[in-house]
Order: C-alpha cells, then sequence, then structure tokens
C-alpha cells in the first residue's frame, strides 16, 4: 500500500537523530536545539491578473515549523512546509511558474528540508563536511522565504535548485570570519509535481551541482555555481536537460537588533537541450536590498526574467505538470520592480508579528516576434500591478538563511567542539 503522506520516513529518521542529540550531556558539550515556527498572512489585489480582470485573493503563505539539534560534529535540520493545505489554488504572483502553476507560486513539498550533516573536527585551518538527505542543493542564491518579500522572484527555478534526495560535500579554508568554500553535490533532477509526492528514488545521482563561496569578511560573500539537472519537466525522464549556471554577490550587517543592511545582485542562465544542443537559453538579471531603522524596514528589487510560455489548461493559472520542454508557445520577459515597508513587530512573549505593505509593477514582453503568446492580449495589459497587506509572524528560533549544511551552516559552526591544545598550566 502506497504511503499516505511521501516523506515522512525521511522526517521520522531525523526526529530519532534529534532525539539522540537531545540526550543528557556535561554541561560543556551540552546541544544545540533550535524550534521555531513562520508564516505570513496576507491580501493581494493584483489588476489585470488574467484577462483583463482585477483578482483580490487571500492567503496563509510560507506556513513553515522549523526545527534543528546539534551534537558534537552532527547536526540535523528539518524543515516542515504546510502550504499543501494552506495554498491549494497557488498564490497570485506575476510572471512566477514552476510545477504546473502560471502567475501563480506553486505550494511547496511538505518535507521541504530534512538534512543531517558532519562536519570535521577544526585543528587545521580547512574543513570538510558531509551531508544527506533531502534540501537545498548547493546552487545559487538563499531560498526567497527567508529574503525580505513575500512575493518570490520569476526567477525562482533559475537561481535555486530545491527539494532533491542528495549527498552534499565541501571542503572549506577558513580564517576568523573569512573562508573559501566548494560544494558539491549528486542528488535527483525531477522536479516535485505536487506537495505530497515523494521524489523518485530511482533517479537520485542523476544530476549534479558545484558552488564555489568567497567570504572576504563576515558580511560580505560571493558565489559562483553550475548545475546539471536531468530532466526536470518530466518525472520519468526524456524531456531536455537544464545546463544552469549563477553568480552573485551578497552583503549583510546587522549594527544593532534594530538595524541592519542588506543588499543582493545576481545573474543567473538556464540552458535546456539534450546532450550539448541548446534548444532554448533563459537569462535573469536580479538586484534587491533593505535597511531597517528604528524598527522600519523599507526593501526595494528590480528584476529581469525570461520565461517559458506553454499551453494553459481550463484553469488559465495552470499549465500541463509534466510538460514536454520543446512544446513552447513563447518565451516572455518579465520586468519587475516591488517595493516593501515592514512596520516594526509587535511581540508578546516569543511570538512576533510585523506588519507590511508590498506593491509591484511587473511587465511583461513577448522576447520574440512574431509569437503565439502576445502577453498584453492574454492579461488584458502589458503592465500587471499588485498590492499586498499582510504580517508576518515568527514564533521561537528563526533561521536568517536556509539551505547552508556542514561547513556553510553557521549555527553548526558555532556549536563544535573546540581542539584542546596543552600550556603550561597542563604540565603535572
Amino acid at each position: 500500500m502506497p504511503n499516505a503522506v511521501p516523506g515522512l520516513p525521511l522526517v521520522a529518521t531525523l526526529f530519532q537523530v534529534a532525539a539522540v542529540a537531545w540526550a543528557p550531556l556535561p554541561a560543556q558539550s551540552a546541544p544545540l536545539r533550535e524550534l521555531g515556527v513562520m508564516a505570513i498572512g496576507g491580501v493581494t489585489s493584483a489588476d489585470p491578473a488574467l484577462l483583463g480582470r482585477r483578482f483580490t485573493e487571500g492567503y496563509l503563505t510560507q506556513p513553515n515549523l522549523m526545527a534543528a539539534a546539534s551534537r558534537g560534529w552532527l547536526r540535523g535540520t528539518a524543515t516542515v512546509n504546510f502550504e499543501g493545505y494552506t495554498l491549494r489554488r497557488g498564490e497570485l504572483n506575476a510572471g512566477m511558474y514552476g510545477e504546473g502553476y502560471v502567475d501563480r507560486r506553486h505550494p511547496h513539498t511538505l518535507v521541504h528540508e530534512v538534512m543531517l550533516a558532519a562536519v570535521s573536527p577544526a585543528e587545521r585551518p580547512w574543513r570538510a563536511s558531509l551531508a544527506v538527505g533531502k534540501g537545498f542543493t548547493p546552487y545559487g542564491t538563499d531560498d526567497p522565504m527567508m529574503r525580505p518579500f513575500m512575493k518570490y522572484p520569476v526567477n525562482h527555478h533559475h537561481a535555486q535548485v530545491i527539494e532533491r534526495v542528495q549527498a552534499v560535500g565541501a571542503v572549506q579554508l577558513r580564517r576568523a570570519s573569512r573562508h573559501l568554500t566548494l560544494e558539491q553535490a549528486w542528488f535527483n533532477g525531477d522536479e516535485p509535481v505536487s506537495p505530497f509526492v515523494a521524489p523518485r528514488w530511482q533517479r537520485v545521482g542523476d544530476s549534479h551541482s558545484t558552488r564555489l563561496t568567497v567570504a572576504p569578511t563576515a558580511a560580505l560573500e560571493w558565489q559562483a555555481s553550475r548545475a546539471f539537472v536531468r530532466s526536470p519537466g518530466i518525472t520519468q525522464g526524456g524531456a531536455f536537460d537544464h545546463r544552469q549556471l549563477s553568480t552573485s554577490l551578497r552583503y549583510a550587517a546587522t549594527s544593532s537588533t534594530r538595524r541592519w543592511r542588506y543588499a543582493l545582485v545576481e545573474f543567473a542562465r538556464t540552458d535546456e537541450g539534450l546532450g550539448r544542443q541548446r534548444a532554448f537559453r533563459f537569462k535573469s538579471v536580479l538586484a534587491e536590498g533593505a535597511a531597517s531603522w528604528r524598527g522600519w524596514a523599507l526593501a526595494a528589487r528590480a528584476e529581469r526574467t525570461e520565461r517559458p510560455e506553454h499551453e494553459r489548461l481550463l484553469d488559465l493559472f495552470r499549465s500541463s505538470a509534466g510538460h514536454i520542454d520543446f512544446q513552447l508557445i513563447g518565451v516572455t520577459r518579465w520586468t519587475i520592480g516591488t517595493v516593501q515597508l515592514a512596520a516594526p513587530a509587535w511581540s508578546l512573549g516569543g511570538v512576533q508579528l510585523r506588519p507590511f505593505a508590498e506593491v509591484a509593477s511587473a511587465l511583461a514582453e513577448a522576447r520574440r516576434t512574431p509569437a503565439v503568446f502576445i502577453p498584453a492580449e492574454f492579461y488584458g495589459a502589458a503592465r500587471q500591478w499588485s498590492v499586498t497587506l499582510g504580517a508576518r509572524l515568527h514564533v521561537g528560533s528563526m533561521r536568517e538563511r536556509m539551505g547552508r549544511y556542514g561547513v556553510l551552516d553557521p549555527a553548526h559552526i558555532a556549536t563544535l567542539p573546540r581542539p584542546h591544545t596543552h600550556g603550561l598550566h597542563d604540565a603535572p
């Protein structure tokens, strides 16, 4: 009998590891335990969303239960995402696409990540780590869920490869807060087709990615990465393969608990084809930044990303989830500007609620003419506007970033036992 909720065995394994990590230890080597909940409640009005019509909808989006436990060289990390229950129809998000959703952000899988990582001792200036499980491959930039905006960028599938069963090896040269890190991963290429469908285990290892990260300071980070993803569009294989490239520069600094600055510039490219024969190329450039002062936060993002267009179903926000890549009816270039203003958080005990307002302007243009898919005719106007009012909920331990494992997980590195050094006071 098939598993009712695929992926739960992975969660059970993680909690068994966590239970061991939570066992009593001497005070000087106590494990680190983290548990947190996040979610966003919001109402979005988009005009025109489709065929000249305005749509206004409410959501509970990004509902996540996050847990982690560290003991010695081991760290288990899990994120359970409930969008399969709260976001079945998808979230209005002009230009966003993937997993059969178009102009709506798709729900993520129930088991968003469940990873177990081991890091080598730190007696030398270099470290190595091995991480296994389901999660974020070492490709591209941070999950948009952990960035300032509610609405995802169009380049989500060009700039990240997530929710894959993988093994990730990494080596790192570190001196204080500076480091150089090389990661290599092998994973399954198939894209999830619904929130409750497990990966195809027989495909684990058919795809791979490599990422080089250089951090000259604690606040500044540059990464360059590449990925080969085997037939993500059709789970059984046979569709176009993706060859993806990404590079980015990220800055994040906190001067106090009520004042921080953040900036990201990224370039991404996806080539679709068979073997070395390229059929399509999609490019993306994105820049975003945010700053806070006395609890108020202002964020802005500009993006230009190309996406493929496929035939829509009776529900015009959906396309076939197992499409044949060469059946494109057009390529659309999206130019989107987004601004968000967030108010100071309301705190009660361990609960934080942060209201915000987010405005976006999206311009859709056919990249090549003549084209079968004409954005201005389909939507009712070339430019679409959306306004979102909402509040972000945080309870318990929150992560600054998601998808960094082993030597790149700052929480893991901080809990590693320090090497014992012998001094005069150790002499018998």
